[in-house]
């Protein structure tokens, strides 16, 4: 209730005190764009990244440990394969921009995206850390609430909030300390509507090419853990070229 009571005394705001707290909100963005690495992180357009992850059930059970490596071109390109065996390895592509998607699943034959699958992948590249540091928050049409310092476990935090031009909501936590962005949360809905209360945490911070990057991510849906990313190995502007992101074919 704190933070709903807090968006709404913002919204009571006179426009001068308004727009005093969105200039704070953009100044945690800005030092944390700092923090990351600045012009060298602001300058970035393709990442290549690999690593393993572990997924978990409802009882707390975590899976094998599995091999993913990742092909991002910003804003709107991604390749994702996942899998410890590479002749039978999931491929997902998605090309955002030309509205083109496909699912490889092992050795089956390659798919178009659902139209569901399409809209998941569009929602969660609009909460990623990418998208929302590099475009999100200074999108004039946007909003950008400062929610204040959090209390109890979240005392060492201090949160903004973004809403969006479709009243998409996603709240942004900074470490005070360090100014990094340290998890964010927002909201989406399953296939049967019902609302899942999502948080993306970020740790393991390291320097690569100039560009602090988080190795370690842990994604919780409902309060409960869902999984784990490890990312061993990451490189900025490889070059990767469009055709990449075309679709998939089977390994032979």
């Amino acid at each position: 209730m704190r933070y709903s009571w807090a968006v709404l005394g913002l919204m009571l705001l006179s426009p001068a005190g308004w727009g005093q707290e969105e200039d704070r909100s953009l100044k945690l963005f800005e030092a944390a764009i700092q923090a990351m690495g600045g012009e060298a992180y602001s300058s970035v357009t393709g990442i290549v990244s690999s690593g393993h992850l572990f997924y978990f059930n409802r009882e707390g059970a975590n899976s094998n440990m599995i091999r993913f490596d990742d092909y991002t071109k910003l804003p709107d390109k991604s390749r994702f394969e996942l899998g410890n065996n590479k002749k039978a390895r999931d491929v997902t592509v998605f090309n955002l921009g030309r509205n083109e998607g496909w699912i490889l699943e092992g050795q089956k034959p390659t798919r178009d995206a659902t139209p569901e699958e399409m809209k998941d992948f569009r929602a969660a590249v609009k909460h990623s850390l990418d998208y929302i540091f590099r475009y999100r928050y200074k999108d004039p049409q946007n909003k950008n609430f400062y929610l204040g310092p959090g209390q109890g476990a979240d005392v060492r935090y201090e949160i903004v909030k973004l809403l969006d031009t479709e009243n998409d909501e996603v709240t942004v936590y900074f470490d005070r300390s360090s100014k990094l962005p340290a998890k964010v949360h927002y909201s989406t809905a399953d296939k049967q509507g019902v609302q899942l209360r999502n948080v993306v945490e970020f740790s393991q911070w390291h320097n690569i090419q100039g560009i602090n990057t988080p190795l370690r991510t842990d994604i919780l849906v409902n309060g409960r853990r869902s999984a784990q990313i490890f990312t061993t190995q990451v490189a900025y502007d490889t070059g990767i070229a469009d055709d990449f992101f075309s679709k998939p074919v089977p390994p032979k």
